[in-house]
């Protein structure tokens, strides 16, 4: 990828660089990828579970007595504990109503510990220094799947140095109660998903994973999805079937994108992106890119005509217009107008 920024490279550095990194973008593009890093297991996802609890032990930095939910929330507490108490009856300020949310693994099991985050429901300023109370979280599903407790870390104990106060971690504050084992192999079928949908490289990973195993097992669903047969020798071993099927490589196919930033004046673009011929006049000079090189004059303007239509080509060509890196903006945005630039225009 080509990275220009304007406030760190001048021209002389921008073309070092574009040839060096449009050499390593070749390069990248003969490399292949694993599949593991290409796709998703249908099946294998996290699932969000949620619950309230009370966060207790602030200094003076939780729910003020106008929190009514909370003042009820703590009796309700201390009555399941044995204590005979009206909500009425509690003081604000040393606890606070959180939501306590967390992504739990697939494959989860029994007793397996996960980081909790907590965020505040009332008016509490701050949860430093605080201890989450047992609180169970539910899936979508309304089962409990764990449970939740401990020490609540907003940065260090006091909280000293961190502008929001009032979002925390418990570490390791989640304790799996109820399983959650997803179904990966369907009747012997697998399925995977792009995680960036593409015709090409979808049928080159069909294309390898059949010529890895040997036979017809891949199958192209649609852009997004391929499923795969399980073969006969991989039966009951699921697992060492999907290693040995993530550790393969395929040849990623990628678009012709150049992302423009406009208010830091930062344009990126792979190397692959190529451009038509076409003329462009800046002051008294005049590029031609898609010649065959050399230069002139004409009615008083110098040209400079640029071979080929690859990017450093491109770049040394602005280079002799004397163009700032903060214009090639605008000469790109000309180029996509004029229909020469072969490739996707995007902003941020």
């Amino acid at each position: 990828m080509l990275i220009l920024q304007k406030k760190y490279f001048s021209i002389a550095a921008i073309i070092f660089i574009a040839s060096a990194l449009v050499g390593l973008s070749n390069m990248a593009q003969a490399q292949d990828v694993r599949i593991k890093d290409l796709v998703n297991v249908r099946g294998v996802r996290s699932n969000q579970l949620m619950g309230v609890g009370l966060v207790v032990g602030l200094n003076k930095s939780g729910d003020s007595a106008a929190s009514l939910s909370t003042n009820k929330a703590t009796a309700a507490m201390l009555q399941r504990m044995g204590l005979k108490v009206t909500d009425q009856q509690v003081t604000g300020g040393n606890a606070a109503l959180v939501m306590v949310t967390v992504d739990l693994a697939a494959f989860s099991r029994n007793g397996d510990r996960a980081t909790v985050r907590v965020s505040t429901l009332g008016d509490a300023k701050a949860l430093s220094g605080g201890i989450l109370m047992s609180t169970a979280l539910k899936g979508q599903d309304t089962q409990v799947y764990g449970m939740a407790q401990g020490p609540v870390v907003v940065g260090q104990a006091s909280g000293t140095g961190v502008q929001v106060q009032t979002v925390a971690n418990v570490p390791n504050g989640l304790t799996v109660e109820r399983e959650f084992v997803p179904v990966v192999d369907k009747d012997g079928v697998i399925t995977l998903s792009l995680i960036r949908p593409d015709f090409t490289t979808n049928r080159r990973l069909v294309e390898v994973i059949n010529k890895h195993f040997k036979g017809f097992f891949a199958n192209s669903v649609d852009i997004h999805a391929i499923s795969v047969d399980i073969p006969p020798i991989y039966a009951g071993r699921t697992v060492d079937f999907m290693a040995e099927v993530e550790g393969l490589k395929v040849g990623v196919d990628q678009k012709a994108v150049v992302i423009i930033n406009e208010r830091t004046g930062t344009i990126v673009m792979g190397g692959d992106v190529a451009v038509s011929p076409v003329t462009i006049a800046h002051g008294d000079l005049t590029i031609s890119v898609g010649g065959s090189g050399g230069g002139g004059k004409k009615n008083g303007a110098s040209i400079v005509k640029v071979g080929g239509s690859s990017v450093s080509k491109l770049i040394e060509g602005l280079n002799a217009m004397g163009m700032k890196p903060t214009d090639l903006i605008g000469v790109m945005q000309a180029l996509q107008s004029a229909g020469a630039l072969q490739g996707e225009l995007q902003f941020m």
